[in-house]
């Protein structure tokens, strides 16, 4: 469902500072929930004109129309994102709130905070708390360094072989353990994205080797099954509703209800 969204400029006539100006402020809606922010910008409350939402000076209208195409990339590009918007994560981005750290951990903490924010909406609850975990570890990882944390543009690729060799000595399985990695890639990732860093130092990184169990017939073992013969009626007449499933993709909840005509 498409998001309700609306900008409107305003100001508050019985705040005034010493001057007699009042501040401009912008009052940001969607889907019927709004939050303030000011925009920087003062007038007399005399030459606000409400129903334009505007001055009768051209340099302030022409900030306000700015600040606007400001907040309207914001919700795109948070939209294009997140896949979810709101009042809070537009508000905190223009004002800057937990957006750009220059850490690790806090990036860390910023990453899991916008995974938190579409738990019910685009992402699970079982995604956050495993991506919690995944904090959690690095966290240990950092303290266990010696370190509260560590700088982004200070980071190499030995960063990431320090963290598998760790994660190696917690007695994980390799699956796990690439799990745990792929956070860390993505955080630099992100960095990337708030051009923190030029490129991802863990782009090259090699994962850990993990046995991919095959979940599914081969085409030789279809050959096989079809031309095993059985003597059991019972057996005989499964042996041949599931080779009557692989060539018509029927599923079992299916094949239960197929009757004698």
């Amino acid at each position: 469902m498409r998001s309700t969204f609306k900008i409107l400029f305003y100001i508050n006539r019985q705040k005034t500072k010493a001057d007699g100006k009042t501040a401009i402020l912008c009052r940001i809606t969607i889907d019927g929930k709004s939050s303030a922010i000011t925009t920087g910008e003062e007038c007399l409350p005399a030459e606000w004109n409400t129903k334009q939402g505007q001055t009768i000076h051209k340099r302030i209208n022409k900030k306000l129309t700015e600040f606007r195409e400001l907040v309207e990339k914001t919700y795109r590009d948070l939209l294009i994102k997140d896949g979810v918007i709101s009042v809070e994560l537009i508000k905190n981005h223009l004002q800057g709130i937990a957006t750009n750290p220059t850490t690790l951990l806090a990036m860390s903490r910023a990453e899991l905070q916008s995974v938190k924010e579409c738990v019910g909406k685009s992402k699970a609850e079982s995604t956050y708390q495993n991506l919690c975990y995944s904090d959690k570890l690095l966290c240990e990882f950092v303290k266990d360094k010696g370190e509260k944390d560590i700088p982004v543009t200070i980071i190499t690729e030995d960063l990431f072989e320090e963290y598998r060799f760790y994660l190696k000595k917690q007695g994980l399985a390799a699956a796990t353990i690439n799990r745990y990695l792929c956070w860390l890639s993505r955080l630099m990732y992100r960095a990337v994205s708030q051009r923190l860093i030029r490129c991802n130092p863990f782009e090259n990184a090699k994962y850990e080797k993990t046995e991919q169990k095959i979940r599914f017939l081969q085409k030789n073992d279809v050959a096989k099954l079809m031309a095993l013969k059985v003597n059991d009626k019972e057996a005989e007449q499964a042996r041949l509703m599931f080779v009557f499933a692989c060539f018509t993709g029927l599923a079992i909840t299916d094949m239960e209800h197929l009757q004698y005509t």
